[in-house]
């Protein structure tokens, strides 16, 4: 996923069932496609907004055109909406206060949301840029001394394990000491890692007994026990 620090993406639309939304670093605009042309009136809504929850319906009727729990949480005081007749259009100001947290980082410090509601489809990683340009500036510089911090040691670990006769990653292309049997290959870091299905910590140092091929022959059949007198 590109992330965008000194200016803003190219906005990107994502439609879901009952709603068409997108966003930039510090609100999300939704339109609820699905409200009737003749509903498109301020005096036959009704709009709730709240931190966690969205609500649009009709006075009259009661009928439900969005209604759902936000992905994240946002400020219900400083959010709008409005209709001009042909869409009822909703700016939701993000909360954003994880931004402020110095002990939160990665996805748990990200205000980028990956879907609108709790009940929607993520969205396919990549396909919607992350937009941090309206952040504060020094989290701007923060994030960036990061993402440079991580290439850099990412360009350290290709460097290290860059093999000397081909070039490639001795962990995952070259094959150029194969077959040396002294030579132990490499492994990718946390190929051990149980979160990534490589081995199972319930048996981790177990040793199984692998038996003999013997033991997957067909037994013969029981033969029947010899007459011992009586009834």
């Amino acid at each position: 996923q590109r992330i965008h620090n000194n200016a803003a993406p190219e906005p990107v639309w994502v439609q879901t069932q009952n709603a068409r939304w997108m966003q930039g670093t510090t609100e999300v605009v939704v339109i609820a496609h699905t409200v009737p042309r003749d509903q498109m009136r301020a005096a036959l809504l009704d709009v709730q907004l709240a931190p966690r929850q969205v609500h649009v319906a009709s006075r009259a009727t009661g009928q439900v055109f969005l209604h759902g729990e936000l992905e994240e949480r946002i400020d219900p005081r400083t959010s709008t909406w409005l209709t001009d007749g042909t869409h009822v259009t909703m700016t939701l100001v993000k909360a954003n206060l994880q931004i402020y947290d110095a002990g939160k980082k990665g996805t748990a410090a990200d205000t980028h949301w990956h879907r609108l509601l709790t009940t929607d489809q993520y969205v396919e990683r990549g396909m919607v840029d992350a937009d941090y340009s309206e952040l504060p500036a020094e989290h701007r510089h923060k994030a960036k001394m990061s993402e440079l911090e991580r290439k850099e040691k990412k360009r350290q670990e290709e460097l290290a394990n860059e093999c000397a006769l081909c070039g490639k990653d001795v962990r995952f292309f070259c094959d150029c000491r194969s077959g040396d049997k002294d030579y132990e290959k490499p492994l990718p870091e946390g190929w051990k890692d149980p979160r990534l299905g490589f081995c199972d910590p319930i048996f981790d140092g177990v040793n199984y007994d692998a038996g003999k091929s013997a033991q997957l022959q067909p037994k013969p059949a029981p033969q029947p026990r010899p007459y011992a007198g009586g009834r």
